[in-house]
């Protein structure tokens, strides 16, 4: 049923690579479109939300397992993220926890980090999309916090 599920977000992404005949750049732009639309392009974790006149946004659509490692382009392996919390989840100082809290790590106010914004986030929900089937799945997040154990 899960496996069902996921490859029902596939295409969401999948439709817009085949028709532009697949290069690198196209499926990344394809991802962030996809994640970041979705969000309302707002950043998960912190919530700031900033539409430029040109209709860009300061929000980066972020892979919850790295694609390099996965090749996964699922919705739900995704988040829209500023530039600030998508390197706090990249470095593993920040993840996401099963009940959609976010996490921060017991080495980041150690030695002479001044993390300011990233402790303000710890325990608090993330926003989510409004769309509950294209949420951060619960195993991509447990992954992650695997990997930075969080």
């Amino acid at each position: 049923m899960l496996a069902n599920l996921e490859q029902a977000h596939l295409p969401l992404v999948k439709e817009i690579v085949e028709a532009d005949n697949y290069r690198p750049a196209v499926r990344d732009q394809a991802f962030r479109r996809v994640v970041t639309t979705a969000y309302d392009p707002r950043c998960a974790l912190c919530g700031i939300r900033i539409v430029t006149p040109d209709g860009h946004t300061m929000v980066e659509a972020a892979h919850i397992v790295p694609w390099s490692r996965s090749q996964n382009d699922d919705i739900r392996n995704g988040m829209a993220l500023c530039r600030l919390c998508h390197w706090g989840v990249d470095e593993g100082m920040l993840g996401v926890s099963d009940n959609y809290t976010v996490i921060t790590s017991r080495s980041i106010g150690i030695d002479r980090n001044v993390p300011g914004l990233l402790l303000t986030l710890s325990g608090r929900g993330i926003i989510p999309p409004a769309e509950r089937d294209h949420w951060p799945a619960p195993k991509y997040l447990a992954e992650h916090r695997r990997e930075w154990r969080l």
